[in-house]
């Protein structure tokens, strides 16, 4: 396979997930959150408009991000590379805008993963977890202590993991990605992953339907 989409809701793993393809099967990872996140920590004029949408647990508009990684995988050269997609799209729009990108090199989606996880248990997993801002590793709420294990940074608690806001985050996907997840139905092949699993167990799944479906 060379072009795989990761969809979830919010701390569903996808991030996780798509990480552990990326150093297994040699993919690319394109995170859109870590591209936007990198914009913010640069303070760019980007960064600064993204920074307001994010931390209101809000989608930034379809406009800004798709025009934003569109431009990316151009410079990136991706349609020449295998690439695990995290993070976009998210809609409908955004997913015809990829689709058309790809079209132009005669590539196309291989499949879709959706990691599903109850509104619950989003809830309690983000509003406990703590992230390295140095290599982004995200650490659950009983970690025993809040040193990155892989770069020793200190961790933090991200603005946008409290529970207001992760309550918000879960209604715009609701409304917004299911929408995208019936337009792939139709088109793709789509697979549907229970993310209550441990992270061993959904990445043995993964790789399976990875390596099945070459």
């Amino acid at each position: 396979m060379n072009k795989v989409i990761f969809i979830g809701p919010p701390g569903s793993g996808k991030g996780t997930q798509a990480s552990l393809l990326k150093e297994n099967l040699d993919y690319f990872l394109l995170s859109t959150g870590d591209l936007l996140r990198e914009e913010m920590k640069n303070d760019t004029n980007l960064g600064k408009e993204i920074k307001h949408y994010i931390n209101n647990g809000l989608f930034v508009p379809d406009e800004i991000i798709t025009d934003f990684i569109i431009d990316y995988i151009e410079k990136n050269e991706l349609h020449k590379k295998k690439v695990v997609f995290d993070g976009f799209p998210r809609r409908i729009a955004q997913a015809k805008a990829l689709e058309e990108q790809l079209v132009k090199y005669k590539r196309d989606i291989d499949c879709v993963i959706m990691i599903d996880l109850s509104d619950d248990d989003i809830i309690k997993r983000l509003s406990g977890r703590k992230s390295c801002p140095s290599c982004k590793a995200v650490y659950p709420a009983d970690k025993s202590n809040d040193i990155c294990d892989k770069c020793k940074t200190a961790l933090i608690k991200r603005a946008d993991d409290n529970v207001n806001t992760i309550k918000k985050r879960i209604k715009i996907y609701n409304k917004e990605t299911f929408p995208l997840i019936e337009y792939y139905k139709n088109k793709y092949k789509i697979f549907k992953i229970d993310g209550r699993e441990n992270i061993e167990n959904t990445h043995s799944r993964i790789m399976e339907i990875v390596s099945n479906n070459e």
